[in-house]
């Protein structure tokens, strides 16, 4: 019989021109809109439109403005009957919220003039009649005087408003700590100049889109994106007591005509968690979805929320990282599952808390308290002493972090400190936060000591498996499954639906996340399409998103849309709310990115373009926006472009393995390969654990003759990744054509172990066995 020619192993991969979407979100934007940037793996435009149209909801559309603001009676007319609470309200922090320049609160600022360092740059504040003016390093990289239009904040810091132009107000970095009468830098020693998107001059720092939602009541941003310009307004400014009890004239009138009656037919009573959800639209790192969140409503129809995720926005143990703010951690506790809510601690008016110290802890967790709270003596809980530090409840369980310089922030998820964590994954524990001059092991040895066995709890367990997810360690994989089908709390199962994202395409990852589109909770159900996504190949997948079009909450709709928006029905609910929500946040250079990803996936690829050349235009430093382009250029076949762009990327970005990866298929298309292989080299250097570049390096020194160097790099491959079948095999193919019949065939049994469907793999097994 005659032998069959072993088939040749295949060419390094250049399947990178579908588009493969990293994604990402500019540094510096705080969460927004960062649901939608998601990894676009695999990601193949269908050949044509399928049109899906399903949602029956009614779409969203912005109120008319004059309409909505003339429900609004402002805060002064609560004074008359609501005496008490609005004085508590009137100086409270809300109430400082925004305001125009005053001299009682901002003459001990500026008067006399001074001048303080920052970086290489110097800020002079000064009062200039009766404006008040800050000199800086600004517009055009010209020292000039700014005056100040609006002070935000109160304390501990004070920031100060100036023109922008095209109706923008600028935030700027110089900002004022009230009770040390101190200027200093809001970004410390970071040293930003004119042209960074982070620049007090840049639009990280535009107040119309990052601040002024927050800082004022029923605002709209109004920004006209041909003219690139706002035209922003509100109902008052200020967190006024309409920005929580929701507009008022109504009440007035009526209250008026009816003096002294009961019965408002005006008035809605809230529920506690309308309570909270009205707290968390601002005391969260969330991103938008209409632009017009009103009281009362639901927080998941208005906002998209961050979470612990992949990503090193919050630790795995759910504590604040980055500028985190509340409602996120609040959400993850047990304290919230347990059923407590803002107002159960915070005067809803002065919003200072309601009792002192542990007095405030122990009105629950003493003997007939808050149901299933369990009764705790402090100092045998602590092992303190009464008067330390360490006896404060909040001092261990709500450990502080400093943002902005001067803002130190309590943490609200009511983390258990755990000293372990910190040794093995770098979690910070509150022990050492205090006994700074002690070591880890110190602490754990305390720990260890007072509560022995009581420390292997749930919350060590799913900090474990987060952490090890994160570093893309198996082990975790089982164990996030289990977690699903688990009591855990909602926002732990989201999180445990977004760290299986890497395991998406095994049967088993894919049906406990699928089950998690059914969830009663929509931050999981929206969670669980984000996962889905990159498997919308599958028909069954597909069939399981496609009803959340007509979810009844509109954050999961748009989840839903956004997954489906290669072939959404435009003008259905779901698509006509997805288009508002890419319209709202056009106005940053990671919304311009939505739309790119937005567009390329519609098959508008001169428009996608055109959006990632604005997003770069906007902010030229951040490197997922220059490595979207690239894919982008490829996808018109400009190679060349798509290579230069690539560069780019890695001169921003120079340790990402991804970024090295992608460079080396690309230049693959020039037949450069030991430009190929020096790309892949770098890649794998960076992270060992990319089993894919080890693949491509092993079929690029193969076809350079290298062939030790291609099995050592397939093999690595196999460690890095021993689910993939096509590393084992292009292992085998590349030893039968070197005669190498037994290690041909114990790789082709490697391959059938893992995918016993593998037809080439059969196809060659059978060759080899019949010689």
């Amino acid at each position: 019989m005659k032998k069959k020619t072993p088939p040749a192993p295949p060419p390094p991969e250049s399947s990178w021109k579908a588009g493969l979407f990293i994604g990402g979100i500019a540094a510096g934007v705080a969460g927004l809109i960062a649901w939608a940037l998601w990894p676009q793996r695999n990601y193949t435009p269908l050949p044509t439109p399928v049109v899906v149209s399903l949602a029956k909801a009614e779409p969203y559309a912005l109120p008319d403005e004059k309409k909505v603001f003339a429900q609004y009676a402002g805060s002064q007319s609560c004074r008359e009957c609501h005496a008490d609470q609005f004085a508590k309200w009137q100086g409270s922090h809300h109430g400082l919220a925004e305001r125009k320049p005053d001299p009682k609160l901002d003459d001990p600022g500026f008067v006399p003039t001074r001048t303080f360092q920052h970086g290489t740059q110097t800020t002079e504040v000064r009062k200039n009649g009766s404006n008040y003016e800050l000199t800086a390093l600004g517009f055009g990289n010209k020292i000039t005087p700014y005056r100040v239009e609006r002070v935000i904040g109160h304390d501990p810091l004070r920031q100060f408003l100036v023109d922008g132009g095209k109706g923008r107000l600028q935030a700027m970095e110089a900002c004022l700590d009230p009770k040390k009468n101190e200027w200093f830098n809001v970004y410390g020693n970071e040293d930003r100049k004119p042209g960074e998107w982070g620049h007090w001059t840049g639009r990280g720092m535009v107040w119309n889109q990052m601040c002024a939602t927050c800082h004022n009541t029923r605002l709209r941003k109004n920004y006209d994106a041909k003219t690139d310009s706002y035209q922003t307004t509100m109902a008052e400014m200020s967190v006024s007591c309409e920005s929580c009890h929701g507009p008022m004239k109504p009440h007035n009138t009526w209250q008026h005509a009816h003096p002294g009656a009961k019965g408002d037919p005006t008035l809605t009573k809230f529920t506690r968690d309308q309570h909270i959800e009205n707290c968390a639209g601002c005391h969260a790192l969330r991103g938008e979805v209409t632009g017009d969140f009103v009281p009362g409503e639901s927080f998941w129809d208005h906002y998209h929320l961050t979470i612990t995720d992949q990503s090193d926005t919050f630790y795995p143990d759910g504590q604040i990282h980055g500028e985190d703010y509340e409602f996120s951690s609040f959400l993850s506790s047990r304290m919230h599952n347990a059923g407590v809510r803002c107002m159960d601690c915070h005067d809803m008016h002065s919003m200072k808390t309601l009792l002192p110290g542990n007095q405030l802890c122990m009105r629950c967790h003493t003997p007939g308290g808050f149901p299933n709270a369990p009764p705790i003596m402090p100092e045998a809980h602590s092992f303190h002493q009464t008067a330390s530090t360490g006896n404060q409840c909040v001092n261990c369980h709500m450990p502080q972090t400093v943002y902005m310089q001067r803002h130190p922030r309590h943490d609200h998820g009511f983390t258990i400190p755990d000293p372990l964590l910190t040794k093995q994954f770098n979690v910070p524990n509150a022990c050492n936060k205090c006994h700074t001059d002690k070591t880890t092991d110190w602490a754990l040895e305390a720990t260890q000591k007072w509560w022995g066995p009581k420390m292997e709890r749930k919350t060590r367990t799913r900090a474990t498996l987060i952490a090890k997810a994160r570093q893309g360690d198996e082990e975790a994989r089982s164990g996030l499954v289990d977690l699903l089908s688990s009591d855990e709390i909602p926002h732990w199962k989201a999180s445990a639906t977004l760290l299986l994202d890497r395991w998406i395409d095994q049967p088993a990852v894919q049906t406990a996340v699928t089950a998690q589109l059914q969830h009663p909770h929509p931050l999981v159900r929206a969670s669980a399409i984000r996962t889905l996504e990159p498997m919308l190949q599958s028909g069954t997948i597909r069939s399981a998103i496609e009803p959340l079009l007509n979810d009844p909450v509109r954050g999961v709709r748009v989840s839903a849309a956004w997954a489906l928006r290669e072939s959404l029905h435009l003008d259905s609910a779901a698509g006509q709310d997805l288009q508002h929500m890419l319209n709202w946040n056009a106005d940053q250079p990671s919304g311009q990115m939505q739309l790119a990803q937005f567009e390329f996936a519609r098959r508008s690829i001169a428009a996608a373009i055109q959006h990632m050349e604005t997003a770069i235009r906007w902010d030229p430093n951040s490197p997922p926006f220059h490595h979207d382009l690239a894919m982008m250029y490829s996808t018109t076949g400009q190679t060349q472009l798509a290579i230069a762009k690539l560069r780019d990327t890695i001169k921003l970005a120079p340790n990402h393995a991804d970024y090295h990866y992608e460079l080396g298929l690309a230049l693959s298309e020039t037949g450069d390969m030991p430009a190929v292989i020096q790309s892949l080299q770098e890649a794998t250097r960076l992270d060992p654990s990319l089993s894919r570049a080890w693949y491509n390096l092993g079929l690029a020194k193969n076809g350079q003759g290298d062939i030790p160097g291609a099995l050592d790099a397939l093999q690595r491959g196999e460690l890095a990744n021993p689910r993939d079948p096509g590393i084992p095999y292009a292992r085998a193919t590349i030893l039968a054509q070197q005669n190498r019949r037994p290690e041909a065939l114990a790789a082709l049994d490697r391959t059938l172990k893992i995918n016993p469907g593998h037809g080439e793999a059969m196809q060659l097994r059978a060759a080899l066995t019949r010689r």
